[in-house]
């Protein structure tokens, strides 16, 4: 998985079989005046899989925590958004992704945001410290979901809310279920299945917002979910 993410991040032109860049994040939602203003470095990298944003607005002096954030495209636009009074935090598990994340901040020249390489099952955040977290085609990639929503909501403050952007499973097969994890297909799980687990994890108000027509096998969708922590 490494290795993929790796790639990614130093050879962001390589085909890699799935939808990236700056034009898929305006099939998929993007505010224009992220896309039309914004360096083409904060695009090059990511591969979106919906737009978390869209879930709800983030507000100015927020605390956000993007949880696999690979080169920093959506915790970027996150610290743009919260503003100076605001604080964003990035965790990866890839080095190279956490390293071009970083220089998409200083080309920025962000200073409220910054960068972990870690796991997602274990962040750098105290209890009740966070407003919002947000992923983006992450967290499937994990094989600790529920330790994963547990510890989102750990970090989150009461009334604060997961946000996020997955793919999801839509239908079985065979050879969907033998596939790669690092591409999206063999990790995902239906999305009553992430709903149960956040209801789990603790998380109130958990539901479906859509799915998007982000696809990495016939199986397979990208959807947009969201959930509170209310005590």
């Amino acid at each position: 998985m490494r290795k993929l993410y790796t790639e990614l991040a130093q050879h962001p032109d390589k085909d890699f079989g799935w939808c990236k860049g700056k034009e898929n994040a305006r099939a998929l939602g993007y505010e224009a005046r992220w896309l039309d203003s914004l360096p083409d470095i904060l695009w090059e990298s990511s591969s979106a899989v919906g737009n978390p944003f869209s879930a709800a607005p983030l507000r100015e002096g927020d605390v956000v925590v993007d949880v696999g954030c690979g080169a920093g495209t959506d915790a970027c636009i996150a610290a743009l958004t919260v503003g100076e009074k605001g604080r964003v935090i990035g965790v990866d598990l890839t080095p190279a992704m956490i390293e071009k994340a970083r220089r998409v901040a200083q080309v920025l020249k962000l200073s409220n945001v910054t960068f972990y390489v870690g796991d997602m099952i274990s962040l750098p955040m105290p209890d009740a410290s966070v407003d919002v977290v947000i992923s983006n085609g992450a967290i499937n990639l994990s094989a600790h979901k529920p330790s994963v929503f547990r510890e989102v909501y750990r970090m989150l403050k009461l009334g604060g809310r997961l946000q996020f952007a997955d793919m999801v499973r839509t239908s079985t097969s065979l050879s969907d279920a033998c596939a790669s994890w690092e591409n999206c297909v063999a990790g995902t799980v239906e999305p009553d299945h992430y709903l149960e687990m956040l209801r789990g994890a603790g998380f109130e108000r958990a539901e479906l917002v859509t799915l998007t027509d982000y696809k990495t096998a016939a199986t397979t969708s990208g959807a947009i979910f969201r959930a509170e922590k209310q005590r």
